[in-house]
């Protein structure tokens, strides 16, 4: 029966114009409006007077309606229907690789992770913790050239997390470019180590370094060549290289316990009166060793609450000076820490102290801990990489 009155209800019941009259009596359209009522109330609809055709249709608009509002957060919370900054901020919690996965969700998603202020926040969160920054990746440096590069890509380009899988990823042909530059011929580097980190809480450094069997052999003595300037130990790291690795000491232990300054009895280097200025140069025979050295550590002691001082600095330029025509040569900043329970001081901050953005060479800062040598490995392998590049 209700299939035979939709056609009569397209019109609205309750306009009774004079056409509906003269059609029918008053009995009968008592009679139609009692039936709608009744199908209504049966399919649960009594707001209005709407009769949809289709049995599927109507069960669909009943199910629909009797969804209460309990029923509805059973369903649990849909992200896309928060707001723009409230996924913003939800985002911001995750770390770059979980960003970057969840980018391929949808366009809306990936367009959200591409957010520059977002990366921004997670750059400035995330860099204090990252245990090596070298000349290449340093978000520094494309912000003070005001790079083309959004805030995620200098991210993913600098983070050591990202360059490892990237690393990962490209394996097999490092592998085999490193195999094709083994058969060219190349001499043994030699490296200079020097720094207040040789002097410091952090001295163990270089006795550790020369009795890890497990990490460096050492396969021989190197004398020194400039009035016994430049003497140290042939080692040889897992990957099979050999490097000579020399150690200037500024001075004996002894004249260390007793000196008030850096500078006073240096054995490296002497204050020197040019045009009525001070300034710090080599003296004679460490100027002819760092000239032919192919690279150079230089130690610091990065434990926090350290302090950098300008004789320090003084130091390391005059060395780095000393090859100012060789911008090939590099430069490791060893950033050591006795122990790994030890607060650092964190790389970033140990390249704003040494001002390493103004060097005209490659450079590198690298956490060490002291007493489990970690961090040592992979800086020498960049370092012996870096000083056989032309």
């Amino acid at each position: 029966m209700a299939a035979d009155i939709i056609p009569i209800v397209n019109q609205p019941i309750y306009q009774e114009t004079s056409v509906v009259s003269q059609v029918v009596d008053d009995t009968l359209l008592y009679t139609l409006k009692t039936l709608i009522k009744k199908y209504k109330k049966r399919m649960g609809d009594t707001d209005d007077f709407c009769v949809v055709s289709g049995g599927l249709q109507q069960f669909i608009n009943k199910q629909e309606k009797k969804m209460s509002v309990g029923d509805q957060n059973k369903r649990g919370l849909n992200v896309n229907d928060l707001p723009v900054n409230v996924k913003i901020k939800i985002f911001s919690y995750l770390d770059a690789i979980q960003l970057c996965r969840i980018s391929r969700v949808c366009k809306e998603w990936y367009d959200l992770t591409s957010d520059n202020i977002l990366w921004s926040e997670i750059l400035e969160r995330d860099i204090r913790s990252w245990n090596v920054i070298s000349h290449r990746t340093n978000p520094g440096l494309y912000k003070e050239v005001e790079s083309e590069w959004s805030n995620k890509e200098i991210y993913l380009h600098c983070s050591p997390t990202t360059n490892h899988l990237m690393h990962e990823e490209n394996a097999l042909f490092r592998s085999f470019t490193s195999m094709i530059r083994s058969f060219l011929p190349k001499k043994t580097p030699k490296i200079a180590m020097f720094g207040p980190g040789l002097e410091s809480g952090t001295l163990k450094i270089v006795p550790l370094i020369i009795n890890n069997t497990d990490m460096l052999k050492t396969v021989g003595v190197a004398p020194g060549e400039f009035t016994g300037v430049g003497a140290g130990f042939y080692l040889k790291i897992p990957s099979g290289q050999v490097f000579q690795l020399a150690i200037l000491y500024s001075a004996s232990s002894k004249v260390r316990k007793t000196r008030r300054k850096r500078l006073e009895n240096n054995s490296l280097v002497e204050l020197v009166s040019k045009d009525g200025e001070q300034v710090v140069e080599l003296k004679p025979a460490v100027r002819a060793c760092c000239c032919a050295m192919d690279a150079f550590i230089y130690v610091v002691d990065s434990t926090k609450g350290n302090r950098f001082e300008q004789e320090d600095y003084d130091e390391l330029m005059a060395v780095v000076n000393e090859r100012w025509s060789a911008p090939h040569v590099p430069v490791l900043i060893m950033s050591c820490t006795p122990t790994n329970q030890q607060q650092r001081i964190p790389c970033v901050d140990v390249i704003k102290m040494l001002n390493l953005s103004s060097f005209n060479r490659p450079w590198q800062v690298q956490d060490v801990n002291v007493d489990s040598l970690t961090g040592v490995i992979p800086s020498i392998q960049w370092l012996i990489e870096q000083s056989q590049r032309r």
